[in-house]
């Protein structure tokens, strides 16, 4: 029974680590060429939309969430991946998350479905709401590979977040997130 509530507790704990990111500024402009609805991860940026600056917060904000996919299914914090995409708070805040789970011997696999909305872009600062579903998300054993079953008593599995990130060089990095509730 302890151990269950402690799986349960560390996936609820990385949803909430994961969720979202700091508010966003006043006066920023939104692009509004970005489709909205679902998308994976997974999801690559066409060339024509790589050129505006809200897709490439798109496809830097889908790299992170491909990175910490990655990091958690390795069970790796130290995953090089990361520390091109995110940066402090949270960068420190997934690799928090990713080693107390290899520590308990778990890692997650899976995919994580995102429907985030147009990002604003303010100068060097770009924000990001996004309503991501990480019911197809599981935790497996580390030691037997077997998934581990829990029980989501928070709902849904999807979360509604705002990310903040910043540039650099030609992209943005994850700096920072908020939670928002549920979607």
């Amino acid at each position: 029974m302890f151990r269950r509530m402690r799986v349960v507790i560390t996936v609820a704990a990385a949803a909430a680590v994961l969720a979202a990111c700091g508010g966003g500024g006043d006066g920023a402009e939104e692009d509004a060429a970005l489709p909205p609805g679902p998308a994976t991860t997974s999801a690559a940026a066409t060339p024509s939309a790589a050129a505006t600056p809200g897709s490439s917060v798109l496809t830097s904000y889908l790299g992170f969430w491909d990175a910490v996919i990655a990091a958690n299914k390795a069970a790796d914090p130290a995953l090089p991946g990361l520390a091109a995409v995110a940066a402090d708070p949270e960068l420190s805040r997934v690799r928090a998350t990713v080693s107390r789970n290899k520590i308990q011997k778990l890692s997650l696999r899976g995919e994580v479905a995102h429907a985030p909305k147009p990002p604003t872009v303010s100068g060097s600062t770009a924000t990001l709401e996004d309503c991501y579903d990480i019911s197809d998300w599981n935790p497996v054993n580390l030691s037997t590979g077997k998934p581990i079953e829990v029980t989501d008593e928070s709902g849904t599995g999807r979360y509604r977040a705002r990310y903040t990130l910043r540039r650099s060089g030609p992209g943005w990095l994850v700096v920072d997130q908020k939670a928002l509730g549920g979607c």
